[in-house]
């Protein structure tokens, strides 16, 4: 099998990676690893970080003399940038990673995943190699912010089992009715242009900015949740959380900004984006889960959310 996914240039250990930050010319500014990644050292003046330097600067993971990376980098940033951690990370570095499903990326280290790959099939079986690797990586670990591997044995050190909500039909309907009432509301603010305001003073800020630079809330920080979920409950709509939702607008289908102007369909089309992205969070705080925990041959979510066009 061609193992595309095993790269000579990749730096598979914290001495190899520390080796290479010794031969940066500015230690400050990091060393580049390639167009997108580069190595910083972190004030203990022992830990490895990893950068992603593609739109700003996030580190995404970070690897002690003990040989120990921790990814460090947020779900919602991975699934942003992920064409650049599925197509290229692993030319770098030893892990490889793969859209399982919306919201839902696995990770492997490439060495335990030529191990799973080469393991016998059952006679008879034929599957295409893309089969093959699909389903091999569709059963590794689930991204998370915090998972660790072994970078000398391979190991995922803190697995943990898929997502698989049981709801409480009774507390998805008073959310669904929260939610609802939450959307009508801005759909009706967007359609009278009562958002207008808030847009013109955004672009405003805009005007000497770079649309990589363009500044979004992140809506997995608890500040952000908190808000959130207070507006929900009360249904009210405070100026700060409109214009968390006005700067969330013009992201486009890969995470990153498009150029245009600020119209109400994309605030639309923004708030329903965030929703998506928020609503497993949101549902934990209006507790409509019965049960959470792991279904091996059921993968189905209950998505339990509502689109604007829904909210009219």
């Amino acid at each position: 099998m061609y193992e595309w996914w095993i790269s000579d240039r990749s730096l598979n250990t914290y001495e190899q990676m520390l080796a290479a930050f010794q031969t940066a010319r500015s230690p400050d500014k990091g060393k580049p690893v390639n167009q997108n990644f580069r190595l910083f050292m972190a004030d203990d003046g022992k830990t490895i970080k990893i950068t992603n330097h593609g739109y700003g600067t996030n580190v995404l993971a970070e690897v002690t003399p003990d040989n120990i990376i921790t990814f460090t980098g947020s779900e919602r940033h991975v699934i942003g940038m992920s064409q650049t951690y599925v197509s290229s990370f692993y030319r770098w570095f030893p892990f490889a990673f793969h859209r399982h499903r919306k919201n839902l990326y696995r990770i492997e280290h490439t060495k335990r995943l030529t191990q799973k790959l080469n393991e016998p099939l059952p006679e008879g079986t034929e599957v295409s190699s893309y089969s093959r690797f699909n389903k091999v990586m569709n059963a590794c670990p689930s991204y998370f912010e915090g998972i660790k591997f072994n970078l000398l044995t391979n190991e995922c050190l803190n697995k943990r089992p898929d997502d698989k909500f049981i709801e409480i039909p009774e507390k998805r309907k008073e959310w669904r009715r929260a939610l609802m009432a939450f959307k009508k509301g801005i759909k009706a603010r967007a359609k009278v242009h009562a958002l207008d305001a808030i847009a013109a003073e955004i672009e405003q800020e805009r005007q000497s900015q770079h649309r990589y630079s363009w500044k979004q809330p992140d809506w997995s920080n608890k500040e952000w949740l908190d808000l959130l979920e207070d507006s929900i409950r009360k249904n009210e709509y405070p100026k700060e959380l409109l214009k968390g939702f006005v700067q969330a607008s013009n992201v486009n289908y890969w995470g990153g900004n498009t150029d245009g102007h600020i119209t109400p369909q994309r605030i639309i089309e923004g708030v329903d984006r965030v929703m998506n992205d928020v609503s497993i969070e949101m549902r934990r705080r209006f507790n409509v889960f019965e049960k959470e925990g792991h279904d091996e041959d059921n993968l189905e979510k209950y998505r339990g959310g509502v689109s604007l066009s829904e909210a009219s």
